[in-house]
This record gives C-alpha cells, structure tokens and sequence, in this order.
C-alpha cells in the first residue's frame, strides 16, 4: 500500500508543472529560398513548453532548455525537426536539415508560455519547385496543432496552414 501511494505521489508531483497548458497549439514560421545557397532558410517559432513536452517523449528524459547543455539540447532538436518538418522532391528523397541555432524571445521570457525560434536551413539544390513538406511539428502532441508557414521565393510568396488532418503541402511558392 505504501509503495502506491508513494508512486501516486511522484507522480503527481511530476505531472502538475507539466500541466500548465496553453489553449493556442500553434507555431509560425517564416521559410525564404535563397537563390544565392540554393538552400530554404527557415525560422520556426513554437513555446518552449511544447518543445521540452516534444523533446521528452522523443528521448523519454527530462529534457528542459535551462537544465541541458545547448549542444544536446540542440541535437534533440534537431532529431525532432527531422522527423517533422520533412522537405521530399518528386522521388520521394528527403533534404537534409541543416542546425543554424536558437533564440529566446524576450518579450514572452516574461509571460507563462515562453517562446522559442529554431533557424534551420535545408538544402535545395534544384530550388522549391516541385517539393512537398510535411510540417507536422507538435502533431504528436496536440490533434489541434496549426502550424502556419510564410513562404517566399523569389517574388512569389504563400501562406500555408498544416494540421494534422492535413501536414502535407508543396512548397513550390505558388499561391
């Protein structure tokens, strides 16, 4: 009896910081193609907490922006965003990601719901044209994630909405 009741305890007292929940499960970002590097540069904003909550059920261990070094912080990131944010050309071959960083906003630092950007660039050798991504980033976690994307290429530009009914879109910059 006591070995439950200490198990309901740990339990609780390692869900409840967990539960602190936003009801917005969405993240933006902002992708350009850079004709110069043949490469689309991506900056992905999501709240840190979804990130940790992502991070956690990847690599089942604590894993909190402040308590991991960047570099394996980073590196789970990393493997996440491979899984997530997929770029696929015509014959199914995926685009390498490539980690440039990460930046704390500073004006949510103060707020509940803290906000991370992920810079990332992919490399696209043939151009836009033609490829699929598949943004499904928090879809594992929330069935009501919205990721938008803006999207510029040359002097197209688009708007793209992901959900999880609907995580696959080309990128080609046509409207």
């Amino acid at each position: 009896m006591r070995r439950s009741s200490l198990i309901a305890a740990l339990t609780v007292v390692l869900l409840v910081p967990c539960l602190h929940a936003h009801s917005l499960h969405q993240s933006t970002a902002e992708a350009e193609y850079n004709p110069t590097t043949k490469k689309l540069e991506v900056s992905l904003t999501v709240f840190i907490n979804d990130l940790e909550l992502a991070l956690v059920r990847q690599c089942e261990r604590e894993m909190r922006i402040e308590k991991i070094p960047a570099a394996e912080f980073d590196a789970q990131i990393q493997a996440y965003l491979a899984k997530t944010f997929v770029v696929t050309d015509t014959a199914g071959k995926t685009a390498k990601i490539k980690w440039v960083g990460r930046q704390l906003d500073d004006e949510s630092k103060k707020s509940d719901d803290p906000m991370v950007t992920l810079f990332f660039e992919i490399g696209l050798p043939d151009g836009p044209n033609g490829k699929t991504l598949r943004h499904s980033v928090f879809h594992d976690l929330f069935n009501d994630q919205i990721n938008l994307l803006h999207l510029r290429h040359e002097t197209r530009q688009a708007e793209l909405r992901f959900t999880k009914d609907e995580a696959l879109k080309k990128i080609d910059g046509q409207p």
